[in-house]
């Protein structure tokens, strides 16, 4: 027997072609390598009317981190105290390119990454005389890592579709001081 495998664009197509004795009634009989590439045709073939579903799993924590974007700062000359009260709206840092939809990370990760969060900025730092302080504050974020996993409908096929995806939800402020 002789199996020839035929691409079209992105459907495959598997051929068998047996050859039968002269004057025999001899047939040819699948071969398993022909089977599991009729299958993957197959599949191929379903992909496009069937949809795909995603979900995340491996979902870690990965502790805190401190955002890159001052959102508040105060300086000046010392001997004084130098203080920051604000208040800020400020949402979820997701990884780029997520085969997901926000409602399926939200249920991953167990926050909802589509909503803002109200932070609270206080804090205040002593300045020495004839120094000149600055104090910076930045968002603090609680992150989680995972991979997402995609589904193939109706027929249950998995595969890991992106590793190492992250999300971060603002739970606080950081503080950086520095003089001069």
């Amino acid at each position: 027997m002789q199996l020839t495998t035929i691409k079209r664009g992105t459907i495959v197509t598997a051929l068998s072609i047996g050859l039968l004795g002269a004057g025999t009634g001899a047939q040819a009989a699948p071969s398993t390598q022909h089977t599991k590439v009729a299958q993957a045709a197959h599949m191929q073939n379903t992909a496009h009317r069937d949809s795909t579903a995603t979900r995340l799993i491996h979902v870690r924590s990965i502790g805190t981190k401190c955002g890159k974007t001052p959102i508040a700062m105060a300086s000046g000359r010392g001997k004084m105290t130098l203080r920051i009260d604000e208040t800020r709206s400020t949402g979820s840092v997701l990884s780029k390119h997520i085969d997901a939809t926000s409602k399926v990370i939200s249920a991953g990760v167990g926050w909802d990454v589509s909503k803002s969060r109200s932070i609270t900025v206080s804090g205040s730092k002593e300045v020495p005389r004839s120094k000149y302080g600055t104090l910076t504050a930045y968002v603090k974020y609680s992150g989680k890592k995972f991979d997402v996993e995609a589904i193939l409908l109706p027929q249950g096929v998995t595969w890991i579709a992106q590793k190492n995806k992250t999300a971060y939800k603002p739970i606080g402020v950081c503080f950086k001081y520095s003089q001069r």
